[in-house]
């Protein structure tokens, strides 16, 4: 079942697109801050080992990008559409037996590492596509930038598997070409069509059959494996929770509150603590949860004084933050 707008912006999405966007498009402190602003997602939060963000908040990242830079900006951040960001996604893919069974792979769980779209695969009498189309509502501009991205993520994969035949794919794209169309031709190997159907990738027939050059049965089922675990459905309420956990942990040393959370994550603070309930949780335990286990990096790693890390977790006076840690680690606390 296909999930609501509603959902897919709420779903959790690794920070590794964001961190490097920023990086690609933010040459300052001051510049990096202009493109997180509306996503509620701090900037120290983008160097936190496995955090995610909503894709609400990816979303309105690419936006505020397309407003500064134009749709073709992905084109100047290529590194960030290498393989090397999908993960286990990429592995599945290109250990497949065969160019299908690739393509099989990449329409299936290619949303599990990008929410914000939909694939589908599609058959034709010459050939086998995956058609790609937006998971949650987005203006032109911003739908043709992100378009462009996923086009270049999925032509680093196929380049690799399809070798010196990638040049007889297609990438299709429902729009007419944009004024500048030729900055595209040195970041393509295969053939772009542009004013076509949808928005899709064509492989002729005669080239499904092919066994991928980088065919690992073993590895191609430990990687299905984890990429069925991350598509397993979640509850509403343990996707929720998780969202809330890394938006806390994002606004330090800020403190998030019950109604800021809620307008983030697109609901009311009345349905934010049902939703949370529903899950067995609440918001001030899970902020105190998020604050014990910064404490506990922080005292483990001994470069900070009491106050600096009374600081970092947005306590008034290293009183308050000793006595917080004795509740936590109990004499393993910082004394006063």
């Amino acid at each position: 079942m296909q999930r609501s707008d509603s959902d897919a912006l709420r779903a959790p999405v690794t920070v590794s697109y964001a961190r490097a966007l920023v990086r690609a498009f933010g040459k300052t402190r001051g510049e990096r801050d202009e493109l997180l602003k509306g996503t509620g997602i701090q900037l120290e939060a983008l160097d936190q080992p496995g955090a995610h963000m909503p894709v609400s908040a990816l979303v309105v990242l690419a936006a505020n990008i397309t407003r500064r830079h134009g749709e073709l900006w992905p084109l100047s951040a290529a590194s960030v559409w290498s393989t090397s960001l999908q993960g286990a996604l990429d592995v599945a893919t290109r250990t497949a037996p065969t160019i299908e069974d690739a393509l099989i792979t990449g329409a299936r769980f290619g949303s599990t590492r990008a929410p914000f779209i939909r694939n589908r695969l599609r058959r034709t009498a010459r050939a086998i596509q995956i058609e790609i189309s937006p998971a949650v509502a987005m203006d032109d501009a911003l739908w043709h930038a992100v378009a462009l991205a996923v086009s270049l993520n999925v032509h680093a994969v196929y380049t690799q598997l399809l070798e010196d035949a990638i040049g007889q794919a297609t990438l299709q794209f429902p729009w007419a070409p944009p004024a500048d169309a030729e900055r595209l031709v040195p970041h393509y190997s295969c053939a772009v069509k542009f004013n076509a159907a949808a928005f899709l990738f064509d492989v002729p027939k005669e080239l499904c059959a092919r066994p991928s050059p980088f065919a690992d049965p073993e590895l191609h089922a430990k990687a299905i494996e984890a990429l069925e675990a991350i598509e397993k459905p979640r509850s509403d309420s343990e996707a929720l929770t998780r969202i809330v956990e890394n938006l806390i942990a994002s606004r330090l040393p800020q403190r998030l509150g019950e109604e800021e959370a809620a307008r983030l994550v697109g609901t009311s603070r009345r349905t934010l603590v049902r939703r949370l309930a529903e899950g067995g949780g609440a918001f001030r335990p899970l902020l105190d949860a998020v604050l014990r286990e910064r404490a506990r990096v922080m005292l483990a790693a001994g470069t900070q004084s009491r106050d600096e890390m009374a600081a970092a977790l947005g306590y008034t006076d290293a009183t308050s933050f000793s006595r917080a840690c004795r509740r936590w680690f109990g004499e393993r606390g910082v004394r006063d």
